[in-house]
């Protein structure tokens, strides 16, 4: 009983030992960011730009104007914009060891990778050209009447960050979907072997069809509920929806994998919770390798293309306005620029927006 318990806490310890590294880092993101005068002051430039509603690009000449002023290098403005575009929370610093990890578990991601770009493409055929994602689209919209309309991106004309860096942004739900389905498969009465391939395969699945939607989505495209007063970007709804779920059902799993493991594990590897410990952090880490080169080399390769066609596919069923979402002395505004039509045609620029409005 003795040796399980020990057994048990020094699992738990394991588990938890992402928790411990990422405390510090995100002390030191903060300092990498920046923590000096003249960083506070850019930032609070930047910062009232966005809570006006304007996109970056309406203010770029005059926010590189003051990062001049102050001597700021183009990297550095990157670093800030970044951090108050995409805040990093504690889900993100748990991913950063995988950055660190990379040549011990980046050959096992290679090995995934490589086959899931024919998947890729696949999907992309299925969702994209064969419409099913803007079936899925309709769907919604009619269930929920909601109203889709197109809002710009605040990120538009940002400084460009580190792409790596970036798609860690994105990455928590799919990462922890990877390590939901781990879980899951390791309940099934086979060997480790096996619930490793079992679990690598439903993974590549689920990280090639969030890929293809997600570059799908990361547009101005909007749902937007009158009734309950909400927006929300098309591109975070399925964050929105899953990451709750997918957090308790973790920690669920997690608990009752620690307490009942050798009741309902039968792999010869993962019966030991210390083993299976190690295997959950190598799962996780290797699912953030594989989920960061997917998405770089998808979004690369594919991203504008599969954006506009879905964008080109909406205009057919909804024919929605982009509106500018602002506000101005303490009022909030939806300003219609154009349609989403003309958006898409003047190749989502926002001079002509701007101009003609």
């Amino acid at each position: 009983m003795v040796d399980d318990f020990e057994a048990v806490l020094t699992s738990i310890l394991i588990l938890a030992s992402p928790v411990f590294f990422a405390l510090p880092v995100s002390f030191a993101w903060r300092w990498w960011v920046g923590i000096e005068p003249e960083h506070e002051h850019y930032r609070e430039k930047v910062r009232r730009v966005l809570d006006s509603g304007m996109p970056l690009i309406r203010y770029r000449s005059e926010l590189d104007a003051q990062a001049r002023k102050v001597h700021l290098t183009s990297d550095r403005q990157a670093r800030i914009e970044s951090d108050l575009l995409h805040k990093l929370r504690l889900q993100h610093f748990l991913l950063f060891p995988s950055l660190i990890l990379w040549p011990l578990v980046g050959i096992f991601a290679a090995l995934i990778t490589i086959p899931m770009m024919p998947l890729l493409r696949l999907l992309e055929w299925i969702l994209i050209d064969k419409k099913v994602l803007s079936g899925v689209a309709s769907i919604i919209q009619k269930y929920t009447r909601w109203e889709i309309i197109g809002i710009p991106r605040l990120d538009a004309g940002a400084k460009e960050f580190d792409k790596v860096l970036a798609s860690i942004h994105r990455m928590p739900t799919t990462v922890f979907l990877g390590l939901f389905a781990y879980l899951i498969v390791s309940y099934f009465p086979m060997s480790s072997s096996r619930v490793l391939l079992m679990s690598a395969l439903v993974y590549i699945i689920l990280v090639s069809a969030i890929s293809v939607i997600r570059a799908a989505t990361e547009s101005t495209l909007t749902f937007a509920d009158p009734t309950n007063r909400t927006i929300m970007p098309m591109d975070s709804y399925v964050d929105e929806k899953l990451g709750p779920w997918v957090g308790v059902g973790l920690i669920f799993l997690l608990s009752r994998q620690l307490m009942y493991g050798s009741k309902i594990r039968t792999g010869e590897l993962l019966i030991d919770p210390i083993p299976f410990s190690i295997s959950v952090l190598i799962v996780l880490y290797t699912a953030t390798i594989i989920g960061i080169s997917v998405e770089i080399v998808f979004f690369r390769n594919r991203g504008n293309s599969v954006r506009r066609t879905f964008q080109s596919q909406m205009v057919e069923i909804f024919n929605p306005m982009v509106y500018l979402f602002n506000r101005h002395h303490g009022s909030l505004r939806l300003i219609p620029l154009m349609s989403l039509s003309e958006w898409v045609d003047s190749d989502e620029n926002f001079e002509v927006a701007f101009r003609n409005h």
